[in-house]
């Protein structure tokens, strides 16, 4: 029989074993061929010329799942091999040359590959559809994106894959050739070596972890760069889960194995020898798992939180139907009577006065300020503001902000999502006067209208807005609704007649998203995506890992339930001890996660708490369902 006759019918033979593995490599291919097509289709290609963002959003996903699916890959095919060990002893033992059995199992591998390609493909194809109306959806945006076959994606995709599945099958060739017959017969008999026990390096990792939390966690207060805060804590947290997995745990559990009474209270001495003993092998997966488990459930929360996030923010690009500068009762008068004598009918005008000045922080290097520019206005035009546009929580934020004497409040400005630099705190000089900023925050207030737009808020007490009219030249904005603003475009042509300036000072309707929303949504539709590959990935890797672990104790249980241990027993530690190298490392992720939330909350200035406790109580159900069955699956394989 040929080679390639042998590797089909075993890959026939064994399709039983690679059915979770298969799933998600099937799954993997249809969802990579969805974020190449989706850099090729026409409709999000004229959006990525509009917002370069989408495209780079598009390419780091692709990026990060090709990464994670090759990190999955490499992990389960060293499980096949372990699993087969015994069979490839056996093809040895009848005098097949290594060449021979290493060719066999190299086209086997790359035939699995094949398969998952011939089905993921299709599938693809077939939900993309599906997949870009999703997309549509989520950026909030009017338009059809058409069923269409991406050729150049289908060919990247088979160039790819194809590329990483010959590689595979060439490792799987050397790893049988290099292979000797009586460590294939013995492979589950291997013993596991005593982890050394480094004391400096343990306690290191939980020193990083704690001041990697410390950093994130106050990152408002940082003196240093928002990227250098943010990269410092992803690099010390992602160093420490390392040292803390492969020193610190391995510290706590010789501890414990040293602790008589607690070693040999219901049969623990079984879980925490093995535990203890495969932490050399096996931490830097476990580490690897909570890392993943962080990016998964962060991936998630911030999805939701930017969509979120967008739709809350809506109001503060566009509070009104449309705005005009002009103090001349005049001119508001005739404005009313165009609007009451066109199709549309007048919901309310709220009326608002500030001043544009001059502004100079004294101990702050960047520049807060556009042009250091910034508009100043009193406590009671932000409380009418928010009272006319029925803010939510209006009550909490206006007694939060109120300024005392020589206080300001700084207001964010409605063209910047979120600001990297924090100002509560620090000084500065307007008009002449030296301020301290009392609170930073953003509320709806000019909206997102030309020159006025780009300037920040600087909210001071109503006494000593009143000493400055005096010296300053006041300017009123006032922000109309009515009903249909998406249809005022011959309204706003005729008041742009009546108010002097013309459309200089006439700001028209602003769209519901602007661009920076759009990649919002785009982000949230990719967040969820890659979610459900770092889930897969994560549960994937600990699945294949954690049954490696199963073929080496499977000896060890069948000579304990020999001498009289019972199923009960059996299965009792069996569950502890999947839980140690399960569900730890997602605890430990679970934890890194909030972190990373706290951090963009802080650089937003918003509160995610729903959207990160919705992501950790999903996240949480579907690993308790995974566990359960991880956990029943390991039973089988060492409790016949």
């Amino acid at each position: 029989m040929s080679c390639f006759k042998l590797a089909f019918k075993l890959l026939k033979d064994n399709l039983k074993i690679y059915e979770h593995y298969l799933m998600v490599l099937v799954v993997t291919v249809a969802t990579y061929y969805n974020f190449v097509a989706m850099r090729y289709n026409e409709t999000y290609i004229q959006l990525a010329n509009r917002l370069q963002s989408t495209a780079i959003a598009s390419f780091t996903c692709g990026f990060v799942l090709l990464c994670t699916v090759i990190f999955f890959m490499w992990h389960s095919n060293g499980f096949f091999f372990k699993q087969r060990q015994k069979e490839i002893g056996l093809y040895l033992l009848m005098g097949i040359s290594s060449s021979k059995i290493g060719m066999v199992f190299a086209i086997e591998s790359f035939l699995l590959g094949a398969l998952s390609i011939v089905i993921g493909l299709p599938l693809g194809i077939l939900f993309s559809k599906l997949f870009f109306m999703l997309l549509g959806k989520a950026v909030s945006l009017n338009v059809e994106f058409p069923l269409t076959i991406s050729f150049k994606a289908v060919l990247q995709l088979i160039i790819i894959f194809t590329l990483i599945f010959v590689f595979l099958a060439f490792k799987n060739y050397f790893e049988v050739k290099k292979s000797q017959l009586i460590n294939m017969l013995n492979a589950t008999k291997k013993n596991s070596t005593v982890p050394k026990l480094n004391y400096p390096k343990g306690f290191i990792g939980v020193i990083l972890i704690i001041g990697g939390y410390i950093i994130g966690v106050n990152v408002r207060q940082q003196e240093f760069d928002l990227l250098l805060a943010s990269m410092s804590t992803l690099i010390m947290v992602c160093l420490g889960t390392y040292l803390l997995f492969g020193s610190f745990l391995t510290i706590i559990l010789s501890k414990l194995i040293k602790n008589v009474k607690f070693k040999y209270k219901n049969v623990r001495i079984i879980w925490l020898n093995n535990t203890f003993f495969r932490l050399k092998i096996n931490y830097k997966t476990l580490a690897m798992t909570a890392i993943l488990a962080a990016s998964t459930v962060t991936a998630f929360s911030i999805s939701l939180s930017f969509k979120q996030f967008a739709d809350d923010n809506i109001i503060m690009e566009s509070p009104y139907s449309f705005s005009y500068i002009s103090n001349e009762a005049e001119v508001k008068q005739n404005v009313e009577k165009v609007i009451n004598e066109s199709k549309h009918q007048l919901i309310g005008v709220n009326e608002i006065s500030f001043f544009v000045v001059d502004t100079k922080y004294l101990n702050k290097k960047h520049r807060i300020d556009h042009k250091n520019q910034a508009i100043v206005t009193s406590y009671s035009e932000i409380e009418k503001t928010l009272e006319f546009l029925n803010f939510k929580n209006k009550e909490i934020i206006l007694d939060k902000i109120r300024p005392k004497e020589n206080e300001v409040t700084f207001v964010l400005n409605a063209n910047t999502i979120a600001s990297p630099f924090f100002v509560k705190g620090e000084e500065l000089s307007m008009n002449g006067r030296v301020y301290t900023v009392k609170e930073d925050i953003k509320v709806p207030f000019t909206g997102n209208i030309p020159t006025l737009g780009r300037k920040n808020i600087y909210v001071i007490s109503d006494k000593e807005y009143d000493e400055l009219k005096t010296s300053l030249l006041e300017i009123t904005l006032n922000g109309v609704s009515i009903t249909n603003p998406e249809e005022s475009e011959d309204l706003i042509s005729k008041v742009a007649e009546i108010v002097p300036g013309g459309f200089e000072k006439v700001y028209p309707y602003i769209s519901q998203y602007v661009w920076e929303y759009y990649a919002l949504g785009i982000f949230f539709f990719l967040g969820l995506f890659i979610s459900v590959v770092f889930i897969l990935a994560t549960f994937s890797t600990l699945y294949f890992k954690i049954l490696s672990n199963a073929l080496l104790d499977r000896d060890q249980y069948i000579m304990l339930k020999k001498i009289g241990m019972s199923r009960k027993e059996v299965e009792k530690t069996v569950y502890v001890q999947v839980a140690m190298e399960f569900i730890l490392p997602i605890i430990v992720g679970i934890i890194h996660s909030i972190v990373a939330m706290s951090m963009v909350e802080q650089i937003m200035n918003v509160k995610f708490t729903l959207q990160i406790s919705s992501g950790i109580v999903l996240f949480a159900l579907i690993i308790t369902i995974f566990y359960l069955r991880l956990s029943k699956n390991y039973m089988k394989m060492v409790y016949q």
